[in-house]
């Protein structure tokens, strides 16, 4: 017997009633390019995460570069995340998330 087709349920950015809540978060061991020269900051990165919050796609808007936006892209994919959530039901979403950087 064929199955029928479900599309994955996917709200618009912007379009859903609640985002996606951070529920498991990574801590990354700094880059050691990062620490020798000093270098802090913010990564800011497009997330995208399915109806059941799983992280699906990472991509890197800016960073400070020296290993930063690597590292922060790595973690953002073993985030845990509580869906979004457009008209009552989970839906699968893209945001932005911003990964700061601070020297101990």
């Amino acid at each position: 017997t064929v199955k029928n087709y479900s599309a994955p349920k996917y709200a618009p950015p912007g379009s859903a009633d609640s985002e996606p809540v951070i529920i498991g978060k990574v801590k990354v061991d700094y880059p050691a390019e990062a620490k020798k020269n000093d270098i802090e900051g913010d990564v800011r990165l497009r997330v995208t995460t399915d109806e059941t919050g799983l992280v699906t796609a990472v991509s890197v808007i800016s960073g400070p570069g020296y290993g930063l936006n690597e590292a922060a892209r790595d973690a953002l994919k073993r985030f845990k995340f509580k869906p979004a959530i457009k008209g009552g039901e989970a839906v699968g979403y893209t945001f932005t998330y911003t990964y700061r950087f601070l020297l101990d």
